[in-house]
């Protein structure tokens, strides 16, 4: 790989010393258009090439992280060498810098303003900010849905033990008919006393899109707030945060935009940023700046330095493809095992609105913990068990690096299973 290429949207770490790599460059070919680009499998195999996976088994569990093309794993590597070789000096007089360059790219990529945007460890970290923090009054009420991550409705559940807030569960239909059948489960629950909705963009048990747009135009006709989990969302679906209509946004970039572990955001409206308490304590920012949110110590800034190089290839294939490939796969295997008798599919996966990447299915006779394990332990396919009061089935989450391939070896295997 030719070092200009590598070098090409680096941040602080130009000219230092790079580590050995021998993979591939992220040169890729011009995308093919939409439609059909999506089953381009001479184009996806060159993406593929830009992957490390491994070799005794196949990756079905790509929704927990993802990993790193091999040139943003090196850009990270490099740039962790460079502040390993600097220290202190890069810490003190670098790291503000490297700071605000991946915010602006990170915003450039949102279409959002930067200076609503804060730098976060997760989504988990980004939300907590919002729940702990908000001026909430005794007796306040939230609306939270009744398969939203679990984190975040323990965070909930926290401030409602904590600030006597109250919570109501809407009952979000695993394959709603429009639209309206998932706003109406939503807002029959709004009264004068609710402050504020939050909504999982993608819902991490069964991939389902949930219509936030429509959700949060109607709680602002009501004042109310909405806060909106996008750990699934962001560089999978394609949209830009002023699209949302929402309050705060909280998101992981250590998933489908295939960054290191231990980078999030916290986007929030300027008008609140002065409102809402940080997790940590910190009086160097006046109130109205978000950069007070990013007190969390000492931190790992070579993972910060890298979302700029994960968001370079990200746009060398583009949003709107990115998305394509992705549904695509989910639907080719989906397709393959939808009607046997045995099978239940868990996500409204034929409605391209409302899915992409992710799919839950469940077999009668197995539970998830058994169908998982009997798919890695028989068949070497490692997928992962969601046993929640809602759903229960395993996920399927397939990334740019899975070869239609791996999901025939997939349905082969369910077809077996549904046969024994």
């Amino acid at each position: 790989m030719q070092r200009r290429h590598f070098l090409s949207g680096s941040l602080s770490i130009a000219g230092s010393a790079l580590l050995p790599f021998n993979g591939h460059s992220n040169d890729l070919p011009v995308p093919p258009a939409l439609p059909d680009g999506e089953n381009n499998e001479a184009y996806w195999n060159l993406v593929r090439q830009q992957f490390e996976s491994p070799q005794d088994l196949i990756n079905l569990e790509n929704g927990y992280f993802s990993h790193q093309p091999l040139t943003t794993m090196q850009f990270h590597q490099s740039a962790e060498h460079h502040i390993n070789t600097q220290t202190s000096l890069f810490m003190r007089r670098d790291q503000q810098h490297a700071i605000e360059e991946a915010r602006t790219s990170l915003a450039t990529l949102l279409g959002c303003n930067a200076e609503e945007l804060a730098l976060m460890r997760n989504t988990t970290e980004a939300l907590n900010t919002v729940i702990m923090g908000f001026p909430w009054k005794k007796g306040d009420e939230v609306v939270l849905g009744n398969q939203d991550y679990g984190s975040m409705t323990e965070a909930f559940q926290q401030a409602a033990a904590r600030f006597g807030i109250v919570l109501h569960y809407a009952a979000v239909p695993l394959h709603p008919q429009n639209d309206e059948e998932v706003v109406n489960a939503y807002l029959k629950l709004c009264n004068k006393k609710t402050r504020m909705v939050h909504l999982t963009h993608l819902i991490n048990l069964t991939g389902q899109v949930i219509p936030v747009a429509k959700i949060a135009a109607e709680a602002k006709k009501r004042n109310i707030l909405v806060a909106v989990d996008s750990a699934h969302a962001v560089a999978h679906l394609q949209f830009t945060i002023p699209q949302l209509g929402a309050d705060f946004v909280g998101a992981s970039l250590h998933k489908w935009l295939c960054n290191p572990l231990g980078a999030g955001f916290l986007w929030m409206r300027k008008e609140h940023i002065s409102t809402i308490w940080p997790l940590m304590g910190d009086t160097s920012q006046p109130r109205e700046n978000i950069r007070r949110f990013e007190h969390s110590g000492t931190r790992p800034i070579q993972t910060l330095q890298t979302i700029p190089q994960a968001i370079v290839f990200h746009n060398k294939i583009g949003s709107a493809l990115k998305e394509q490939r992705l549904r695509y796969l989910m639907q080719y295997w989906v397709a393959k095992v939808a009607n046997i008798p045995k099978i239940k599919v868990l996500t409204p996966w034929q409605d391209s609105a409302r899915c992409c990447a992710i799919a839950n299915i469940a077999v009668d006779g197995y539970t998830p913990a058994e169908l998982a394990e009997t798919l890695f332990k028989q068949y070497k396919i490692f997928t992962v068990a969601i046993q929640h009061p809602i759903v229960n089935g395993i996920r399927v989450t397939p990334h740019l690096s899975t070869k239609p391939e791996d999901l025939d070896a997939l349905v082969n295997a369910i077809r077996k299973i549904t046969q024994g």
